[in-house]
């Protein structure tokens, strides 16, 4: 009994005098720049007909072609795939006679303000043109978005109108010293809204089909002739468009090495001027930040002609300064839709490791 005793105390004694291990914990960085090269785009087929069956073979007529194009002009896509499809009933009133059409024009811009004493001029500037809104970005605080919107019964007037404000605010903005680089157009459109009299009008009932689908383009340098091959087929671009890279895994993997070995490198730097040894490591956490940079910028605005009535529309584009330069009102109700260019930015991959070794 009294070696069993023994034996126990020895053991706690063992146990209450080991020196414990010592720990350093040290954190890793390693970032990489990448340009992108695929872009996932989701896109819409709608199509609206009082024969639900003429809806639907309409629907799949223009999706069939729109693939055929892309094929015809080796533009090189994947994963084509439809992820909602879905069909509803719609009801519009059944007196064109009687029906007033108003074109509403609004367009978006951005504005670069470095200098803070000239924002009271700016804000009265936004309200001497009745700019409808004007707000700071949350991250950069000098850029300041505002929204310009002008109707009128005739769409080509509306459209004239909204760029006769832009323009002028341009100028205006000149004489505060602010650069035109520094203001851009980044959204344009142009919707109608029908109204009615009081008469007695029957309503008409419609079939409305979306095939709501994604494509994954392997060479984003086409993203521009694939937006327009869709658009031709009545196919619109649906919510934003992803840019993403198709080694992404590969680089974070080499990012993470990179990171791991710049903590061995600091332990090991720090133990240099004591007589510790670096140890096994004891705990290795990391955490990715995947930020993309880059938005769609760089909007080019061209002047169209339509071949089968050849009129002139204003919304003319400076190719080497990039802004849209002004032009004269135009003087036909039919407007040339303007063509964005979609010029994606470099990705920033961030990987972030922290590692608790055991000192010797």
């Amino acid at each position: 009994m009294k070696r069993l005793i023994l034996m126990l105390t020895l053991g706690l004694s063992v146990f209450i005098f080991s020196e414990p291990i010592r720990k350093l914990s040290v954190t890793g960085n390693a970032e990489k720049e990448v340009m992108p090269d695929i872009a996932k785009i989701n896109f819409r087929v709608y199509t609206k007909n009082e024969d639900l069956k003429k809806a639907g073979q309409e629907n799949s007529k223009n999706m069939e072609n729109f693939k055929n194009e892309l094929k015809k002009k080796n533009i090189p896509v994947s994963g084509i795939e439809t992820y909602n499809y879905f069909t509803q009933k719609s009801s519009e009133r059944d007196g064109a006679e009687n029906k007033k059409t108003e074109y509403y024009t609004t367009l978006n811009f951005a504005i670069k303000v470095t200098d803070l004493t000239k924002i009271p001029d700016l804000i009265s500037l936004s309200e001497s043109n009745k700019i409808k809104s004007l707000k700071s970005d949350s991250t950069d605080k000098s850029i300041y978005y505002g929204e310009i919107k002008r109707n009128n019964s005739q769409k080509a007037t509306a459209i004239s109108d909204t760029f006769k404000v832009y323009d002028s605010i341009k100028s205006q903005l000149a004489k505060l010293g602010i650069s035109g680089n520094d203001i851009s157009v980044y959204s344009y459109s142009t919707v109608s809204q029908e109204t009615t009299d009081n008469k007695s009008i029957k309503n008409k009932e419609y079939h409305n089909v979306y095939n709501d689908f994604t494509l994954e383009l392997k060479d984003i340098s086409k993203i521009n002739d694939v937006i327009k091959i869709a658009e031709d087929n009545k196919i619109n671009v649906q919510g934003s468009i992803a840019f993403d890279i198709s080694n992404k895994d590969q680089i974070e993997s080499e990012l993470y090495n990179t990171a791991y070995e710049q903590t061995k490198a600091k332990a090991a730097s720090i133990l240099k001027s004591s007589e510790m040894k670096l140890g096994d490591p004891l705990v290795v956490s990391e955490s990715i930040s995947y930020q993309n940079i880059a938005v769609q910028q760089d909007y080019n605005y061209n002047k169209q002609i339509y071949a089968d009535r050849a009129v002139e529309i204003r919304g003319g584009i400076d190719i080497n300064m990039g802004y849209v330069m002004a032009e004269k009102p135009a003087t036909a109700v039919m407007e040339a839709k303007p063509q964005i260019d979609y010029k994606p930015q470099v990705m920033k991959l961030t990987q972030n490791v922290s590692v608790l070794y055991e000192m010797k």
